[in-house]
């Protein structure tokens, strides 16, 4: 290795210049262990100390190696068991963390070796996360963060059965390229059964496909349909149908 403008790069082997990269900086790694199975999100809502509220979500296998979000249901297609372990340790995590009441956005996998822990967001979950919770529950979690944030306890009135299951997808373009047209995403929201089908790439624009980078997202698709199941397989028809032209 060498020194080249203060930063360490690879030399002529021969060079007298080169130097041990352990005397210039620390070789120390940090290695994050890799996660297997499948990923849900677990929306708590905490009141006096206890969880009333908590709810799956499946999300879709990430887009390797980037890790860009796929698709998301709910409610989870996960066997009870399962779910139920998942929802305990999410609420364990927040607890473990000293939280006592709020809305809480937590991410899990449904590892080989069990439940793992991926994140804690002491907050609402973003994206679609308000409306996937209002429509299939018909919990509210910007009413119940205002009702907890004026000391009012937490009772959100949970049906026995989803309402309204929904799935969503972030769009991945598939190649890389200038998008010619968005009009057949924005006429996606005339369809029955779509929420909303929102562009999030313009006309003309240069998108990026998996072999070239970190894919773009073309578009926000939201659905609902009368069972989980029936909501997700109708998201990944039209994302497979997608009419948009990437030239």
């Amino acid at each position: 290795m060498v020194v080249s403008c203060g930063a360490l790069i690879k030399g002529d082997a021969n060079s007298a210049d080169g130097v041990g990269a352990d005397s210039v900086i620390n070789l120390t790694l940090l290695l994050e262990q890799y996660l297997d199975g499948p990923e849900v999100d677990v929306d708590v809502v905490m009141s006096e100390g206890e969880w009333q509220y908590a709810c799956v979500s499946d999300n879709g296998p990430t887009l390797e190696p980037y890790f860009n979000e796929t698709w998301a249901v709910c409610p989870s297609l996960l066997p009870k068991v399962k779910q139920a372990a998942l929802k305990d340790l999410a609420v364990k995590s927040v607890k473990a963390l000293g939280f006592s009441l709020g809305v809480f956005h937590v991410e899990c996998k449904f590892t080989s070796t069990g439940p793992q822990l991926i994140e804690v967001n002491a907050r609402m979950g973003g994206g679609q996360v308000r409306e996937c919770n209002l429509m299939t529950w018909g919990c509210d979690l910007v009413e119940e963060t205002l009702f907890l944030a004026l000391g009012i306890p937490a009772r959100p009135p949970i049906p026995s059965a989803p309402i309204n299951p929904v799935a969503y997808s972030y769009v991945n373009a598939r190649q890389s390229g200038t998008l010619v047209s968005i009009e057949g995403l924005k006429a996606l929201a005339k369809q029955e059964g779509v929420v909303w089908a929102k562009p999030l790439a313009a006309a003309d624009s240069t998108v990026v496909g998996p072999a070239d980078g970190l894919p773009t997202w073309l578009c926000d698709l939201f659905v609902t349909k009368p069972t989980a199941k029936e909501a997700l397989a109708y998201l990944l028809k039209i994302e497979d149908e997608l009419p948009v032209e990437i030239a």
